[in-house]
């Protein structure tokens, strides 16, 4: 039987490139959102030189208050809305997405329930990383400002077009 907490976990990163073997071989950040309040949101950018691709999952509600109900028989999955698209190869805020400012992003994992989180998981020029960072805007973190922006930036023209 899987945890409440792994089972959270596993649905969140549904929509975190992976391939058969758990690997995946294209540079990709993945950026899930757990606000302070309401439900979570993950951003997911498979950085192809031709072809990006941004998917981003919108949950309709959080995910951790219906967990609960993941281990009921023939329980259904959170709802939400995801969109995928690709991007122009030289979209500006692609710029901002590099190595560099991935690897300035630090670990902040000092905060607790009713904070504003995020957890990035990349993987970019041959490099690596798994940070998380409990309210990153009143950290003095250019890094972490800079691809939570560019990954929004990224998805709401998306977005906005869908509604």
């Amino acid at each position: 039987m899987i945890s409440a907490v792994d089972q959270y976990l596993n649905t969140l990163l549904t929509f975190v490139p992976r391939n058969r073997a758990n690997r995946f071989t294209k540079d990709y950040i993945a950026l899930i959102h757990v606000p302070a309040t309401g439900p979570e949101k993950v951003y997911s950018l498979v950085l192809d030189e031709a072809k990006p691709l941004i998917t981003v999952a919108a949950y309709k509600s959080a995910v951790w208050e219906v967990i609960g109900d993941f281990e009921e028989e023939n329980a259904g999955k959170p709802e939400l809305d995801a969109l995928q698209a690709e991007v122009e190869a030289d979209h500006p805020a692609l710029g901002y997405l590099k190595s560099r400012t991935l690897k300035g992003c630090k670990n902040y994992s000092d905060g607790r329930a009713g904070l504003d989180y995020y957890l990035m998981l990349w993987q970019r020029d041959g490099e690596t990383g798994v940070v998380e960072c409990y309210e990153p805007y009143s950290r003095d973190d250019y890094s972490w400002s800079t691809v939570i922006g560019a990954m929004q930036v990224l998805s709401s023209q998306f977005e906005y077009a869908i509604r």
